[in-house]
């Protein structure tokens, strides 16, 4: 018995050391923090609208935004072939969902043209559940909008805001079907203007988005931004985010440029876009500290063309641009979207400093091509292809330091999305011949079987090989 004795008070005091321990460690492991639940209580934001203001808004607008699906095929990726520097056409077929505005009584209808860019076949679900099939009337991927067309009548455009006069700070509703739950309102204010996002396709993009923090997600693409009094302010385009879903961050194209481009697209086919032929420069950074306030406003003239507009009216290198009939110009994208609701041949007022002077002078603005007139091109649309092929302008050749070539533009599903073409590509030759014109593009595109080397240029300018196995 007395051999146990001590053996039973080790236990003991082993015992109460481990209680102890576990007791110290239980006591200060760190823990989650209690939820502490605070009751809501009603608050009111200072000039904030009240909710009438919103329900009017969107009582107005709903009914002229409409949800958009789109058929078609794309290249399904990479295969063995292309392992070996050839490839062969291999497809899978997509579906694509989004939103759209109508922008006329008639049947007409804006959309994102990254909505029906693959498409060969589109319908248009309205509120009161017709759905039409609609046809693609023309497009520009440099500003992401297409025109679409159905056949019905009496429909509910909405009236169009001035996005010139949108402000920061200014309440906005954003309209759509994301993730096919249709006719989606969220609300929001104007973050910012003028955002260039680098996202746009094509030799001659223009960005220049209104930011909302009125959320936005996938399948808003295309669809309405209004203010409150129900007025279309914007179409809904893209959202920055990690995740694919929104996070704060929405953009819209402004409707003055929304409004130019529709116009364009139904009487000329194309966009007409307009050039002041110089180069901009923001304000360094650097130079920011030796400059007086007055002195950081405006663009700095880095580069004048020969020939063009900017020369005619007397500008030259080194001058400082302020302003654009009568509007301030502070950045390169304040610029672009100013000459965005412009058409060659059209006069601007140009406000400039010189050496410390302010002076004035007009500007007619030049086509693609150089000329103060309407451009007047070839446009090509091949269904086969599924593609614009348009003829280089002059001003494109030069920048590309080559004699001719054949660019596909508003690339869709076809041929030229089946290779893998990106939109803006320049094709210079086929199999080492050079084409004669858009036509004859197509019916060798269409027909040639077998090896093909095409040799061209992409949108960034570099010169390209590519070889193919045409089946």
């Amino acid at each position: 018995m007395r051999r146990w004795v001590p053996l039973l008070i080790v236990g003991l005091v082993s015992g109460g050391v481990a209680a102890s321990g576990v007791y110290f460690l239980l006591r200060h492991t760190p823990r989650e923090p209690e939820p502490i639940f605070v009751p809501l209580r009603a608050m009111r934001m200072q000039n904030a609208p009240n909710s009438d203001s919103f329900t009017e808004a969107a009582r107005k607008a709903t009914p002229s935004v409409v949800f958009i699906r789109a058929f078609g095929e794309r290249t399904a990726g990479d295969d063995f072939w292309s392992f070996w520097g050839m490839w062969m056409p291999r497809t899978q077929q997509i579906y694509s969902a989004g939103s759209g505005v109508v922008w006329s009584s008639d049947g007409y209808i804006v959309t994102n043209f990254h909505v029906v860019r693959d498409a060969n076949r589109i319908l248009v679900t309205f509120p009161d559940k017709r759905t039409l099939e609609a046809q693609l009337v023309g497009a520009d991927a440099g500003v992401d909008i297409a025109l679409l067309k159905v056949k019905a009548s009496k429909l509910s455009p909405l009236p169009l805001a001035n996005s010139d006069s949108v402000q920061i700070g200014e309440w906005v509703l954003a309209i759509g079907n994301p993730y096919n739950l249709t006719y989606t309102v969220t609300a929001g204010i104007i973050s910012a203007r003028g955002r260039n996002l680098n996202l746009l396709q094509g030799p001659l993009p223009l960005e220049s988005f209104l930011q909302t923090d009125a959320a936005i997600n996938p399948g808003n693409s295309g669809g309405a931004l209004v203010n409150l009094k129900g007025q279309l302010v914007g179409i809904n385009t893209a959202i920055a985010s990690r995740t694919g879903s929104y996070v704060g961050y929405g953009f819209a194209i402004p409707v003055n440029i929304v409004r130019k481009v529709v116009e364009d697209l139904k009487a000329y086919g194309i966009v007409q876009r307009a050039f002041l032929d110089l180069e901009a420069i923001d304000l360094s950074e650097e130079k920011i500290g030796d400059l007086s306030a007055e002195e950081l406003q405006g663009l700095y003239v880095g580069r004048v063309y020969p020939g063009g507009a900017a020369e005619k009216a007397g500008l030259r290198t080194g001058d400082v641009l302020l302003a654009v009939d009568g509007v301030n110009i502070q950045t390169q994208t304040d610029l672009l979207e100013m000459l965005a609701q412009r058409r060659p041949g059209d006069k601007v007022k140009l406000l400039y400093r010189r050496n410390g002077k302010v002076f004035e002078t007009t500007a007619t603005l030049t086509n693609e091509d150089g000329e103060p007139v309407l451009l007047k091109k070839e446009m090509y649309r091949s269904e086969a292809l599924g593609a614009e092929i348009v003829t280089l302008s002059a001003r494109e050749a030069q920048r590309l330091g080559v004699s001719k070539g054949f660019r596909f533009q508003n690339v869709r599903s076809g041929i030229i999305s089946q290779m893998g073409l990106p939109e803006g590509f320049v094709l210079l030759k086929l199999n080492g011949y050079v084409p004669s014109s858009p036509k004859e593009v197509e019916e060798i595109l269409s027909k040639v079987r077998g090896r093909l080397t095409i040799e061209g240029v992409d949108a960034q300018g570099r010169r390209l090989y590519l070889n193919f196995m045409m089946r």
